[in-house]
């Protein structure tokens, strides 16, 4: 079922707005427009501000939607022309991917949208990325990160950090410190997050050397060193880890960890 009417002069009207100097556009199999190029500039009103869709295609971005929409018409994702500054349930910052929920909520932003390839390496996009400062209840850092998930009412579902970059999250079992990025519980306490290094760490079974040397830090929403909302560790994958040790008595009489 169709969620646009395409007009004259290349423009499509969609539940979300109209869209002038459509260069082309992609449907889902159902009928639904998904997304579409842009030719010319464009303003769009959002929960973060109006943005601008990108309109001028570059070899850093190249063969990218505009704007991509849910089959319900709405906006799902806006590839913005240039960085800029939005407005986010924790204050503004830039960006230039930005991603929503059905219902139109901040979803998820990125500061920086390149793609990497042979014309565009990593170090060429971490040289325009700017540090970002966060202080939270476990963290107070400032580190380029690759992006800031939300849940749909507003709170930090996680913070991503970009490749190489690592900061020292506070937990029950001392500073750890952390790489790829942590995610959250919507109450703001610390959900899981990334070892950057083998770290020692008690579980009810004992104490496992918490390391995943395959970690991808595509996303920080799910990670391999989980916890309760209370600080307990509830949650890993020993396949990953360096080594499981079961504690002895004479082990406790020595550790610092507090197990018994």
């Amino acid at each position: 079922m169709e969620n646009f009417k395409l007009l004259e002069n290349n423009i499509i009207q969609l539940p979300c707005g109209v869209f002038a100097g459509i260069a082309s556009y992609v449907c889902y199999p159902s009928g639904e427009l998904e997304g579409v190029k842009l030719s010319e500039k464009n303003m769009l009103v959002t929960h973060v501000g109006e943005l601008v869709p990108c309109y001028e295609e570059t070899n850093r971005r190249k063969n990218k939607y505009s704007v991509e929409f849910y089959k319900n018409g709405m906006v799902k994702a806006v590839a913005l022309n240039e960085v800029q500054e939005i407005q986010t349930p924790i204050g503004e910052f830039p960006a230039e991917l930005v991603t929503f929920y059905e219902t139109g909520e901040l979803k998820r932003f990125f500061p920086l949208d390149g793609q990497i390839s042979g014309m565009w390496s990593e170090k060429d996009e971490k040289a325009l990325a700017i540090p970002l400062s966060f202080d939270l209840p476990f963290t107070s850092f400032t580190a380029i990160i690759s992006g800031v998930a939300f849940y749909q009412g507003g709170n930090i579902r996680s913070i991503t950090l970009f490749p190489g970059e690592t900061i020292s999250i506070k937990t029950e079992f001392g500073d750890i410190l952390t790489r790829n990025g942590f995610s959250l519980y919507e109450s703001g306490k610390l959900e899981s997050l990334e070892p950057a290094a083998p770290t020692l760490i008690k579980t009810p079974k004992g104490r496992v050397d918490a390391f995943d040397p395959d970690a991808v830090g595509v996303s920080a929403d799910v990670n391999s060193l989980v916890f309760g909302e209370d600080g307990d560790v509830i949650g890993f994958n020993p396949a990953r880890y360096g080594s499981l040790q079961m504690c002895s008595p004479e082990d406790c009489a020595s550790c610092s960890l507090g197990c018994s």
